[in-house]
Order: C-alpha cells, then structure tokens, then sequence
C-alpha cells in the first residue's frame, strides 16, 4: 500500500504533530549541547518548510519554547506533552529528542536526560530526573491514538533504544536512532548542528523526484554518516526499527509544490522564495559562511562567487548562528575511577575552572565509574574498546567495555596502585583465567601512565564502639590477629562484612588479607556468612554503610565490623547536621572505630594518564589538558579540599599529608574513632601478583553450586511481553548462566503443564555445557497452559535437596514469573512452600517476577525470600545484573 502521507486529502482533518525536544543545558558534570538550539530550528524548517514540509507551524510542540542561556529543561514538561500528544493526535506524530543519553552499566534502560539529571549510587534507581524510553516513553507513545508515530533520537547510546523497541500490536511505529548501541556521538557543531540532524535535515529538504519516506531517510542518512566517525573511531551508522509499512516525512522539493523545473539538475535547486527577503535584507553585512554551514543548506553550486557569499550569509542567520558571547563545545576529558571514589571526583571535576575569558568551559569532565576488575579486564584487552567481537550470544556473555564500562576514558583514577599494577603486568600474572581469557580476545592498544596520587585513605576494620575489643589492636597488628581479638572478646558471633571484591579495589586488597587470615579451607565459609548476613553483596563502601543504616539490618549491625576506607567510616561516623554525613546515614548506625590493620595496604589513588593508540585527533590538546587537570588537583588548595572534605589524606610531596584543622577526620565525632598519625600499613608491591589467586578464590568460594531454574512458559508471558526479547525473561535465564560452569550442576524446568503432570525438563538437571543450555533456554516456547508453582516448586526443592552428601554446597531456586499463575498459588499452600523453603539444606530462592510491585512485603516472592535467605527481583530492581549476581553466588562459572 502506498505510505502514510498526512498531507493526503484523505487525512486533512486529522490532528498531526511534532514533539522536539531539545536540551541544550546541563548542570552539574555535563557539558552543554549548544549545537541542540540549531538542531531544533533545523527540525522546524525541515518539518514545516513551505514546499516540502508536511506539518503546519501551528502543529509544532517545541521544548524548550524559548531557548536562550538560562533555558532550562524540566522532565514533567516532557512527560506532559507527550501525554497530550498521545491523547490528541490522530494522525501523524513525530518526536524528536537532542541532548544526552545514558544506560546502565549492562547498556539497558536508556535514560534520556534533561537540565538538572543526576546519577545516584543507588543501584536500583541509578537515574534521577531522566526519562526511561523503556520504562516511560516507549509505554507512553505504545497507547498513542496517532496513526503513525514516528520517533527520532539524536543523543548518545541511542542505537540503546532499539532493544525496547515494542510497539502495540498492529500499531505503526519508526524508530530513527542516531547510532548502533553502545556508540557515543561527538556533540556537535554551535553553528550548524549535529550531523546526524544536519544530515536529516538536508534529506528532509532537498529530496527529488518522489516523496521522502521513511525507509528513504534511512537509506539516505546511512549513506550520508558512512565517511564520519562517532566517538572513539567508531563506524557512526545509523539504526531504525519499523513497525508497518511507510510513512511520508517530507514532500519531494520539485513537486508541483516546489520551485524546481523538471529538467533542472540537483546542484542547481535554487533557494525557496521565502528565503529572498532575508537574503536581500542581509546582503550589506558581507562575511562567509564555513563549510560546515554550507554543507547543511541547499545553495552550495550556485553560478557565481557572489552569489555563494550571498546565499551563505542568508543561510547563516537562517540557521541561527551562534549569537555573541555564545560558548563553543569544550574538549572533553573522561575520567574513570573506582566506585568508593566517585562521588568525590565528581566534586572535583565540577569544581574544575578551566575556562576562558568570556567565562565559557574550556575542558568538561565527564566522570563515571566501573568494577575494578572489569576495568583491569578491559585495559588488559583495550582493543576491544575499539573493535567489539564481531558477534554476542544472546545472553551477552562477551567482553564489550564499550557496553560494560563506557567510552574510552582519558585518564584512569583506581583506588589504589595495584590496578595499575595489574593492568600493565605482562603476560597472564595481571589476570586470573577469567581476565586471561578475555584477554586473548583482545589485546592492549594503551599506554598507562602514572603520574602520580591525587589523595590517600588507609583500609580499616570499622569496629562498633559498643563492642570490645583492646586497643592495643588498633594498629600494627594483621587483620587475623584483629579479628581473632575480637572473636574471643565477644559473647556472639560477629559478623565481618565488606563490599563486592570485584567492585572495588579497596575490597579486593581487603578481601586479600581476609582469606590469608583464613587456613585454606575456610574462604567458602567466609563468603557463605557474608550472603547469609545480607540479602546482596554492596557494590562499594557506601552502599555497605547505608545498608547497615537502614534499620532493617539491626541485628546484623549491632554486632558488623565493617572493612572499609577509613574515609567512608569517618563520614559516616559524623552526628546528624554536620557537613559530609552522607544523606543514608541514621541513628541505626552505631559509631565505629578504626582499626588499622599492618597487611592491607593503603589506597593511595593514582592518577592514571590513558593514551590510546591511533587516536591523533586534538591529541595535543588532550594531553596537555590531562596534564593541567592533575596538576591542578595535587597543586590547588581548592581541589585538593574536594578529597579532604570527604576524609581523604591530602596528597604531599612524598605521601599522606596530614588531616588539616577541617578534614572530617579531625571531627569531634571522629576524635577517638582515627588515628591523626598514619599507622604502619602493608604494600601494595608486596599483594598484587596474588589478588588475581583471591578474585579466583572468590569467585569460587560458593561453588559449585546446584541450581535449578522454574520458568513460566503461559502463554500469559507472551501476551504481556515478557517472554521473548532483551529484558524478557528467556533471555534473563540465558545471560544468568554465565555465573554457571562446568563444575556446577543446573537444569531448567518449564512450570505451564497439565494439571498432575511434573514440570517439564527444558534442559536436565546435571552438569550442562553453557551454551548448550542458552541453547534450549533460547529455543523454548510458551504453551496454552496454567504455570503450575507449588508442585514445580516442592519437586525442584526436593531435586536440590538430595543427591549431594555436602551440605554446605550452595543450592539456588530460581522463579521466573510474570506474577499471574504464582500469585494465584492459594494462601494456604504459600505458607506450606514458605516452611518447606526454610528446612535444611538450605535452598535459597530468587523469585523473578516481571510484574511490578511483585516484591512488597507480604507478597509469595517476598514471604519465600525471607524463609530461605534468598531475594525477591521485580522490575524496580536491575534484574538482568541482580539475577546474574545472585546466581553467580552459588556458581563457578565466573572463576573459569
């Protein structure tokens, strides 16, 4: 059938509209886009051009509506324009989006950002002011009455967009994204916009012979980006996803509508009467228009010099060129560093004055954070930075940093030398098998250089004052020796608890001196009472303190001794109103002393310059702006009070500077809880070639394991869309199962069955090839049938429960559920599975459910968590990187 063409006669009366949105300030770390105010006028022209366009002026809903430096971008304003368009439009719907983008760490859930967006250490809910397209827009433009709606995303990760592409059934929906996933574009052009929307915007205006649809912009725009590079070298190749047929975005400029002859060539169109008035009204005020202007308007062969000069001229103040004192886009700098150092360093780059004299940012800072042992895998194989594998399983289980961690940094913060130490050892003794393996996928194509430490903090064991404990174990002791003092002073167990060893380098050196403390045998037992004592593993410091602060965890907290940096324990320690306390601190939260133990060693932040190869471009520039932000934050008193404020040692000519008058380390609160004098601590020279031998031992320390998978497979799970797709719950399973290894034993059960039968074998519970398993799990199809839980359930308990004489093997269930069969389970019986969860050997259950609000207190899933020490997931969680957590508890494959 012919497209969609809402200039059509048959669709006159119809309500059509464009939604823009373009966000061109930030505040914050974010740099500005002021390339976005050109954008936005590019895309009204384009849509509403006299001969051309396909929408009136009047059907233009513009966000911001008046631009201007101090405008500003509310996230509510979105929403609400694109509710009404949802519930006003009938006819064609366009919506278009400029300004940053951002994912999540496993690059889902892309979050559009607006002015004031942050991101938070909260793990379930990262973003704050932003707008999920999965969570939000996605639904909201799903239910549009529109008959056509088309979506256009000019941001970073947008390609990101592509996986929660899922329109209504029968709906027509084009998705238009600037990029693949995971790509980062450059900001563009103050003056002539982005390229990918200047790109548009010629297609849009300047197409001949037919209409311009849709499937000819992508074809067109592909073409157009091909000899371009997105950030980092990348291919910039622009990605689409259409549901229905064809839809007309812009008239054909020689229709009868235009002012172009039949037998007129391309190079010789001639500019749209309308355009003359302005034209002649300039043509006193002289001056060029650049090549990137020019390449953006329709005027490029016109006959003579004079008349260029002239049509380039007019196209600038069309185009609406940067006005006086208008800021052009600052290099950009980014910055990696350890989760325990990121809000720190964020402080530090905001206060960062690199700016010129008309007060605009000369560098921005853009500062993010990754698992240090992804980030010692990922600059042990850069290259895969820049040539990602060539193909993904389905469940995601190959090395991207691209995806994993982010762009290329610049400069590299670990908490402590021996990241770097690891990073650049050669051979296999910078990796354990895992980072070797990912290795011999890539290779490195960096150089990293240390200049030096921007701030210091020893690791301490943070003891509850209301436990005893000598003092004279506060310093120069081992940890065994502390934890052994303490162990027999007490009269109950106390519980050592420290964040994820692979999430921050100050947990590894930690979790180093904590197995050496141990004989051999004991690291399961180790790890076995850190998951029973808390339902997930902290990522860093501060998540394990706010979760102890909480109030839920009083038990465990009256009697947790905390390996932390001392930076962290002093902030928390400090009384409510007092600068630095962090916002989760409470009164649940007992003050802690310090202990310091002689084999941890310190945290001594270094500054990693990263230097990629083959990347020339503004290389100069860089380097010498890498230079001046170090030197600015060892030199400068003002940056240098970022990392103090916080409890950080300050950085002297040759160590630790000691704490000054107003470092939170010479607090009332901390007066008994720290030492002023730095006590004596281990060397990182002394540990780094063994932690590679810890992660291993980690990362095997709960295993192997036996796990068994339930899965809804109702046909309830396809009518919901749960069931198939990224985020679905096939795919879930799959990406889960790279926590599993040769050694552990798993099956996946499938719960839709008649009633009296057993759940069905999807794959049979025993030791399984991985990809085999992804295999079935990808391969299963969902039946007319109920799920039937309580007796899948009771059978898949029994299975873990027998066949295995050690009783300490971790032994996982995992439910998979879009909420409706396993809710409908009758009160009684969740009671019944609830006890029958609780006996030994324990079984931990993970309850999936895709239903939101599935977790609240009282619910089955809840109810089964608390009887097994397990975890309840539903979508207010990160299930795909929570799941794969929590099976990575009990398996091995991780270790491999």
């Amino acid at each position: 059938m012919p497209p969609y063409n809402a200039r059509g006669e048959e669709n006159g009366a119809k309500r059509h509209r464009a939604v823009l949105i373009g966000v061109e300030h930030y505040k914050g770390v974010r740099n500005d886009l002021p390339a976005v105010a050109t954008n936005l006028r590019l895309m009204r022209e384009a849509l509403t051009a006299e001969h051309t366009g396909i929408l009136r002026p009047e059907d233009l809903v513009v966000v911001p509506a008046d631009g201007g430096t101090a405008a500003t971008v509310d996230p509510l304003r979105v929403r609400e324009a694109l509710a009404d368009a949802r519930k006003e439009v009938t006819g064609l719907l366009v919506v278009y989006f400029a300004g940053h983008g951002i994912v999540r760490t496993d690059g889902s859930d892309l979050n559009l950002m607006f002015t004031d967006s942050r991101v938070t250490r909260d793990r379930r809910h990262p973003f704050v002011d932003t707008l999920s397209w999965r969570d939000y827009v996605m639904p909201e433009l799903r239910y549009a009455r529109a008959d056509w709606v088309v979506v256009i995303l000019d941001c970073c990760f947008a390609g990101n967009a592509l996986g929660a592409f899922s329109p209504a059934t029968g709906q027509n929906f084009a998705l238009l994204t600037a990029a693949e996933p995971g790509v980062e574009i450059p900001p563009g052009d103050p003056g002539t916009g982005t390229e990918f929307t200047a790109a548009l915007h010629r297609l849009l205006t300047t197409g001949v012979g037919e209409p311009v649809t849709f499937t000819r912009i992508v074809t067109g725009i592909r073409r157009a980006m091909t000899p371009l590079k997105a950030v980092d070298g990348h291919p910039w190749v622009p990605d689409e996803r259409r549901h229905g047929d064809d839809v007309v975005l812009a008239l054909a400029a020689d229709s009868d509508d235009g002012q172009q002859d039949d037998g007129q060539q391309d190079d010789e169109k001639p500019v749209p009467a309308r355009w003359w008035p302005r034209l002649r009204a300039l043509a006193s005020h002289g001056g060029l228009l650049s090549a990137a202007a020019r390449r953006v308007t329709r005027t490029t062969a016109l006959a003579t010099a004079g008349v260029v000069a002239l049509v380039g001229v007019g196209a600038w103040y069309f185009l609406g060129g940067p006005g006086v004192g208008a800021c052009a886009s600052p290099l950009e700098l980014r910055v990696l560093a350890d989760p325990d150092l990121l809000p720190t360093v964020l402080k530090a780059a905001e206060a960062y004055p690199k700016r010129d004299g008309d007060g605009c940012r000369t560098v921005g800072i853009n500062v993010y954070d990754a698992k240090a042992s992804d980030a010692v895998a990922a600059f042990r194989s850069s290259s895969l930075w820049q040539e990602p594998p060539a193909t993904c399983p389905a469940s995601g289980d190959c090395p991207r940093p691209q995806r994993d961690i982010g762009a290329q940094p610049d400069i590299w913060i670990p908490a402590a030398g021996t990241a770097w130490q690891r990073a650049t050892a050669k051979g296999t003794s910078g990796g354990d098998a895992s980072t070797a393996a990912t290795a011999s996928e890539g290779r490195s194509v960096v150089d990293l250089d240390r200049l030096g430490s921007v701030a210091y903090t020893p690791m301490v064991l943070g003891v509850p004052d209301t436990l005893a404990l000598a003092q004279s174990l506060q310093t120069d002791d081992p940890l065994g020796a502390i934890i052994t003092g303490l162990e027999t002073a007490q009269p109950d167990t106390v519980e050592i608890l420290r964040p994820d060893p692979e999430g921050t380098e100050g947990a590894l050196l930690a979790t180093h001196a904590l197995y050496a403390s141990s004989s051999a045998g004991q690291a399961s037992t180790v790890e076995q009472g850190m998951a029973q004592a808390l339902p997930a593993v902290p990522s860093t410091a501060r998540d394990l303190m706010c979760e102890l602060a909480d109030g839920t965890l009083h038990t465990v907290e009256d009697r947790a001794a905390v390996l932390v940096p001392e930076q962290t324990l002093a902030q928390f320690n400090l009384s409510a109103g007092e600068p630095g306390r962090p916002d989760c601190a409470t009164e649940a939260l007992a003050h802690r002393v310090a202990h310091y133990p002689a084999d941890v060693p310190m945290l001594d932040l270094p500054f990693v310059r990263v230097t990629w190869a083959g990347a020339d471009r503004d290389a100069d520039a860089r380097a010498d702006a890498v230079e001046d932000f170090y030197e600015w934050l060892v030199t400068d008193p003002d940056a240098q009070k970022r990392f103090t404020d916080d409890g950080f040692r300050g950085a002297a000519k040759d160590g630790p500077a000691p704490p000054g008058t107003s470092s939170v380390l010479r607090s009332e609160d901390n007066a008994t809880a720290v030492h002023e004098e730095l006590p004596k601590t281990g060397t990182g020279r002394d540990v780094f070639a063994s932690l590679n031998a810890t992660l291993s031992r980690y990362r095997d320390a709960l295993g192997p394991g036996r796990v068994l998978y339930l899965l809804d497979n109702s046909t309830s799970m396809a009518d919901k869309r749960v069931w198939d797709g990224t985020g679905g719950a096939k795919a879930l399973v799959a990406r889960s199962m790279s926590s599993l290894g040769s050694r552990d034993a798993y099956g996946v059960r499938t719960a839709a069955v008649r009633e009296g039968d057993p759940a069905a074998d999807l794959l049979e519970f025993g030791k399984n090839s991985r990809s085999e398993a992804q295999r079935a799990v990808a391969g299963a199809k969902a039946v007319g049938l109920d799920a039937r839980f309580a007796d899948g359930m009771e059978a898949a308990l029994s299975t873990l429960r027998t066949g295995s004489a050690e009783t300490e093997q971790p032994r996982l269930l995992v439910l998979v559920t879009d909420g409706e069969d396993f809710e409908s389970v009758a009160e009684k019986e969740q009671k019944r599975l609830a006890a029958l969860a609780a006996r030994t050997p324990l079984v931990r259950i993970v309850t999936v459910s895709l239903q939101d609000g599935a977790c609240t207190p009282g619910r089955f899933g809840e109810r089964l968590a608390v009887a097994s020490g397990g975890r309840c997931l539903d979508p207010a969680d990160d299930i795909a990187a929570e799941l794969a957590a929590e099976v990575a508890k009990a398996g091995t494959g991780d270790a491999e």
